[in-house]
């Protein structure tokens, strides 16, 4: 009889540690999760930041002109 409680009891001492193993992997993933959520939100940051720049310089500067295109490729001499 009490092998079957000695054998009970050492499945449950086994489920136990494999739970813990699972809560601490899950702690781990959720941290995981949150420091890459940061990253994400930090390039989407910089994108923002690099479109508007980009922008803002198309806006300021305004289209080329035919002649200052055709001088870069060394066609407008």
């Amino acid at each position: 009889m009490t092998d079957g409680l000695d054998s009970a009891q050492q499945e449950f001492e086994r489920w136990r540690f494999r739970e813990r193993q699972l809560l601490e992997t899950i702690r781990d993933l959720s941290e995981e999760e949150t420091r890459l959520q940061a990253e994400l939100a930090q390039v989407e940051a910089q994108v923002a930041y690099y479109e508007s720049l980009a922008r803002d310089m198309k806006h300021e500067l305004g289209p080329p002109k035919l002649s200052t295109l055709l001088t870069s490729f060394g066609r407008g001499r």
